[in-house]
């Protein structure tokens, strides 16, 4: 059976309670044929040091000054000599089979993506002894049309969606080649527009064994990536925007126009009340479309309920009212 060279991309910033781990689970890994990229992005903590004193010998480190996680990405890209591409960020884990179930079911057919389950752990819990979401399993199967894969994935064809974190995938460097590198412009849904074109210009997407472990951040962290502020809404804005002509562009069903359509309600209506602006050009993005039985996140099914009779713009007006009576009732130091 031939053994293709995999590159193993991790941009590493200031994960140095994690990066052991991670790296540990790539050394681990029974598919052998590995070389891992580690790209510091101007980390303040002891991350540097640390991979360093852990690598072995198919592993470069290398360091450039802080640009974000997508530039990361590319600068290891350009070094990476494998045919295919292990994307992990520097805090997540994965199965020791995963590598290598993956090689084995894309056997040299390198016009296909393979993609597998997801378990989301949270620090201080073993990963392996969870299970997935039975939800989000609805949405992880064998495609032969993209289309189909990436629009349900949006919730295109029922009410809901979901999504892939990017160490589930395995990435054939031909699709790299075809798409062009991450987009560096944006912080906050990178990998949502990254993948976006990757499975558009796939022949297919295989389900696979093994699994991709996701560790779910405390509400303290206080990483770019966990912030929703104004820089994070603009980002998902020109994201979601760039998804949109990458979808519309193959395929301008009703379906592809309702995930498109939820995309952009569900980012007007969580930037509302904070960055206005952000959620009028989000409205302006939205398809004309109807979408039967569906109302945009609002908060719990209480909410969700009330807004169908007054509207989710009054109930985040509502929202926003008895937040700031709550804060003002908290005794503050």
């Amino acid at each position: 059976m031939l053994s293709p060279l995999v590159s193993v991309i991790i941009p590493l910033y200031n994960s140095a309670k994690h990066i052991g781990e991670t790296l540990q689970c790539i050394y681990d890994q029974s598919y052998k044929n590995i070389e891992v990229i580690i790209v510091d992005d101007g980390s303040k903590d002891d991350s540097y040091k640390i991979v360093n004193s852990l690598k072995n010998k198919n592993t470069l480190v290398l360091s450039q000054p802080n640009r974000g996680a997508s530039a990361a990405r590319n600068a290891g890209l350009e070094l990476a000599s494998g045919e295919l591409v292990q994307f992990i960020d520097a805090d997540d884990l994965l199965s020791p089979d995963k590598i290598e179930n993956q090689v084995n079911a894309i056997n040299s057919d390198y016009s296909k993506l393979t993609v597998c389950s997801t378990i989301h752990f949270a620090d201080g819990t073993i990963p392996s002894k969870s299970q997935p979401s039975a939800y989000e399993e609805t949405f992880i199967l064998d495609d032969t049309d993209t289309k189909h894969f990436l629009i349900n994935l949006m919730g295109g064809y029922q009410l809901g969606g979901s999504m892939i974190p990017i160490h589930s995938w395995l990435v054939p460097k031909k699709i790299i080649e075809a798409i062009g590198p991450w987009n560096e412009n944006l912080s906050m849904d990178d990998d949502g527009e990254y993948f976006c074109r990757a499975v558009l210009n796939a022949n297919g997407i295989i389900k696979t064994d093994g699994f991709s472990y996701y560790r779910r951040q405390s509400a303290a962290n206080s990483s770019l990536s966990s912030q929703t502020n104004l820089k994070s809404y603009e980002s998902m804005l020109q994201s979601y925007t760039l998804r949109k002509q990458h979808i519309l562009k193959k395929t301008n069903s009703y379906e592809a126009k309702v995930a498109v359509y939820k995309l952009f309600m569900n980012l007007a209506v969580g930037s509302y009340i904070h960055y206005p602006n952000i959620s009028r050009l989000a409205l302006a993005e939205v398809p004309n479309v109807y979408v039967p039985n569906y109302e945009p996140s609002v908060g719990g099914p209480l909410s969700t309920r009330l807004a169908k009779l007054l509207g989710w713009k009054t109930i985040k007006h509502l929202q926003n009212y008895y937040n700031k009576l709550k804060f003002k009732r908290q005794p503050h130091a």
